[in-house]
């Protein structure tokens, strides 16, 4: 069987190889220490990433560039918008309000200029409306004024900027509020560097942050399969162990109870013969066998009537129509001598 051992790098270019690999191919391995020497581990070679180092840093001092400038620019905004709300409270004075619209008319002329090179092609001499820079700084009215506007604008500038460097150092350093102002800047000259570790640990834990979560995923999708199992296990234990013997037992108790319900009948079955036998003494059984044939004599002598009573309905039947009326007049003669005889025994009772 092959040994493999953990994956080296040959030279500079990361490539995965076992030791066998190695000592089957070594042309292959040369080729790769010789790219070794002209590429970098990402597979890059040594002069495109001389050139993209290059231009990151020349993109970092550009990006520097700018955001000075934003910066100064966003300044200017504010020191134009306190005079305006200071206006609004209460009145400027000449040489505040004189300062104030230099200041904005300036601003507005060197805006105009950002929009001149509208081209996105940077060697292009296309500019808006055919107007240079020079043409712009040629009109401009307040040009004059700028020198001495700047004496009264850089150390408010200054001032302002100052201020903000100290809030953002005492964002970092909760002493520097009560540090002296000189103390205040020098820590501000490593502001940079702390905004940079700060990010730096920013990044730091949301990766950690990434990872917890992803972590957390797989915990939390590794118990639910887990519960699941467990839930299905549970419900195997249930069915074969719990209901098994559930049906098991229940099969017995159902025998027991119909052995009982068995037993119950047959002991009202036993109570019904004693009763019987209590009932029906040997004296009792004669003296019903005596009633018993006195009514079979008597169901005889009656049996014997009603066939001579239908003897005679027949005999009467057969002597034609009109035989019912002279049935229905003969009762009512008949009720009615039993009721005069009735009527002359009571009237013989109370003459006597």
């Amino acid at each position: 069987m092959m040994s493999t051992r953990v994956p080296e790098i040959t030279g500079r270019v990361p490539v995965k190889l076992t030791a066998k690999e190695e000592e089957d191919n070594p042309e292959f391995v040369h080729l790769l220490q010789q790219l070794g020497q002209l590429l970098t581990p990402d597979g890059v070679s040594l002069d495109v990433h001389k050139d993209l180092k290059q231009a990151e840093e020349t993109l970092r001092l550009e990006k520097h560039s700018w955001l000075q400038s934003q910066i100064l620019h966003r300044e200017l905004q504010e020191i134009i918008l306190d005079y305006e709300l200071k206006s609004r409270d209460t009145s400027l004075t000449t040489a505040d309000y004189e300062f104030k619209e230099i200041l904005e008319k300036c601003l507005n002329y060197a805006e105009v200029e950002d929009y001149l090179d509208f081209s996105p092609d940077p060697s292009s001499n296309v500019t808006l409306l055919g107007l240079s820079h020079t043409d712009v700084q040629m009109y401009n009215p307040y040009k004059k004024h700028i020198p001495s506007m700047q004496q009264k604008l850089i150390p408010e500038l200054e001032d302002r900027l100052r201020k903000k460097c100290e809030n953002l150092v005492s964002i970092f350093h909760t002493s520097t509020l009560t540090d002296s102002s000189n103390l205040a800047m020098a820590k501000a000259s490593q502001l940079p560097a702390m905004v940079e570790r700060s990010l730096r640990v920013t990044k730091e834990e949301k990766q950690q942050l990434k990872v917890m979560k992803e972590k957390r995923e797989r915990q939390f999708w590794t118990y639910f399969q887990t519960l699941l199992e467990s839930l299905g296990m549970l419900e195997k234990m249930v069915n074969q162990y719990r209901l098994g013997k559930q049906s098991r037992s229940n099969t017995v108790t159902t025998e027991y109870l119909a052995a009982r319900c068995d037993a119950l009948c047959l002991k009202i079955k036993n109570v019904e013969l004693q009763v019987l036998c209590d009932t029906y003494t040997a004296e009792t059984v004669a003296a019903l066998t005596k009633i018993k044939e006195h009514l079979q004599e008597m169901t005889v002598v009656k049996d014997k009537d009603l066939h001579r009573v239908n003897l005679a309905l027949k005999a009467y039947s057969a002597v034609g129509f009109g035989f019912d009326e002279l049935a229905e007049d003969y009762g009512k003669l008949k009720r009615e001598m039993e009721n005069k005889e009735w009527a002359l025994n009571e009237l013989a009772k109370s003459n006597s």
